[in-house]
């Protein structure tokens, strides 16, 4: 069985990237592979209509690369951070990715994904936005057959940008009051999240 992990955080070894690890290094299987999106240049859909006949995009960036590992997967694990998690739902990588998928809309379903897990990390736990509108992606849109939710809390950008104790609109004030400290117990880790380290280990067991 083949899986494909696709990261969508911006940063290599945030805790996105970790939660991702975490489930592929427990997946026993010899055919796995884990991409950043950050390595690939993906450019928005233009709308243009070209792969109605082909399912391919006729954009010359590095979506062909990635679509080719898509129709050769068979489980795929998506690594989803949550920017401005109550409105946005996720970042703009993942947003380019899945806006990609347009291709594959035409003439039938080609791909051969059985089951997508969402690995999804939000650093104010609100991840509602992000899950509801991936399993309508994927369930609805894209009719794949089952999904899967991991949700782990993230780091607050705010907690390590510098001034995240001090700012008028800092979102660690807002979750922990006027006058906290950033100190170490308070800066989320998996390490710290034991039940979801478990449900990671789960996940990947129930691959096979």
């Amino acid at each position: 069985m083949k899986i494909l992990a696709v990261v969508g955080a911006p940063n290599k070894g945030g805790t996105t990237d970790q939660l991702v690890n975490l489930i592929m290094d427990n997946i026993e299987s010899s055919e796995k592979e884990t991409i950043y999106l950050k390595d690939y240049r993906i450019n928005p859909c233009i709308g243009c209509f070209d792969c109605i006949k082909t399912n391919r995009c006729t954009q010359e960036d590095d979506w062909d690369t990635i679509q080719n590992k898509l129709m050769d997967a068979e489980v795929l694990v998506l690594g989803v951070p949550t920017f401005y998690s109550g409105s946005l739902g996720f970042n703009a990588l993942t947003h380019l990715f899945l806006e990609r998928w347009f291709a594959l809309r035409h003439l039938g379903v080609k791909l051969k994904v059985k089951k997508v897990v969402l690995a999804v990390v939000s650093a104010t736990g609100y991840a509602e936005t992000a899950i509801n509108g991936l399993k309508a992606f994927f369930e609805g849109y894209h009719m794949l057959p089952e999904v899967e939710v991991i949700h782990a809390r993230g780091t607050l950008p705010c907690m390590v940008c510098g001034v995240g104790e001090t700012c008028e609109i800092s979102g660690f004030i807002q979750m922990h009051g006027p006058g906290a400290k950033i100190t170490p117990d308070v800066i989320p880790s998996l390490k710290k999240q034991p039940e979801i380290v478990e449900k990671a280990k789960q996940i990947a067991a129930s691959i096979k």
